[in-house]
């Protein structure tokens, strides 16, 4: 009788522990995968762009298939840094309103609005930098790949709203130097009202605008005027040496930059296919990244 009730006792303190440590999350089964690389079958979701994980087999694919698109209560626990999955179901009418939380970061949505995130200390700047996946080689990938995904990884992983910075060089530029670039960008975040840009091929911490932009001009002299709309830069080449340009987080290129500004085409949202070319700017992107494939990719 006595062991039987302490065997009672301990199997309740491991329910309440198991209890404790469950988290949910309403989110929208924005992608689902089954892994090559382990026994897991991977759920991509909206709301936080964050890899959701349970085991492989044929029932739970063939269930979360059915969820993609869907809104749901997804409950998980942490176990070894990955997120397994303890319950999924559908959302019930009325549980959660769609207009008052953001289910799906991968949709334009005319209710989001964006203002990055303001860290508050360089050290916590440093953390974040340090926190960064830096395995790419600059020689065969391209510097706007490794600024989606770093800006893509502060957002999911740490939940931190960034901003991109451009440097656009003239075509006087380019001429005068024989320089074969046209164009850098980097990941730019805000701590405490200054922008520090977050370079990580290039720079060993993170840097004050000015200095990453006198770093990439190879001048402390030359000032490259702040734009808000692509046209400014591609319609004065002859003018001025070099314009800066800063945008959310979620413009991938210049070809994006000058579909908002030329064509309308904002953003405020992640694009599935633009990630999936970008993860491949580091080697070990097939692992790191599978979660964003797809049938084609």
């Amino acid at each position: 009788m006595f062991l039987k009730h302490w065997g009672s006792v301990f199997i309740f303190l491991i329910s309440i522990m198991a209890q404790a440590h469950s988290e949910s999350i309403y989110t929208t089964v924005f992608n689902v995968v089954e892994s090559k690389k382990s026994n897991r079958i991977l759920i991509l979701s909206g709301s936080d762009g964050r890899i959701y994980k349970t085991f492989k087999s044929n029932r739970n694919l063939n269930k979360l298939n059915t969820l993609v698109g869907k809104v749901v209560r997804l409950d998980y626990n942490i176990e070894d840094d990955e997120l397994i999955v303890d319950n999924i179901r559908v959302v019930s009418q009325g549980e959660v309103s769609q207009t008052t939380l953001d289910l799906n970061h991968f949709r334009y949505n005319q209710l989001r609005l964006f203002a990055p995130t303001d860290l508050k200390s360089i050290e916590v700047a440093n953390e974040v930098f340090n926190s960064m996946l830096n395995d790419g080689d600059k020689a065969i990938s391209q510097c706007y790949k490794r600024a989606h995904m770093w800006a893509y990884d502060m957002w999911s992983q740490q939940g931190i709203l960034s901003e991109k910075i451009f440097i656009f060089y003239t075509r006087r530029y380019i001429d005068l130097e024989e320089f074969d670039w046209w164009f850098h960008v980097a990941p730019m975040v805000t701590v405490n009202g200054e922008k520090l840009v977050m370079d990580g091929t290039f720079m060993t911490k993170p840097m004050p605008l000015k200095e990453w932009k006198d770093h990439f001009i190879k001048s402390s002299n030359i000032t490259c005027p702040m734009i808000k709309r692509y046209p400014e830069y591609e319609e004065n080449q002859w003018s001025r040496l070099c314009y800066l340009m800063s945008v959310p987080m979620y413009y991938y290129d210049p070809l994006s930059i000058e579909d908002r500004d030329v064509r309308g085409e904002v953003r405020n949202h992640w694009t599935l296919g633009e990630l999936q070319m970008a993860r491949k700017a580091f080697w070990n992107w097939s692992s790191i990244y599978e979660g964003f494939n797809t049938d084609r990719n």
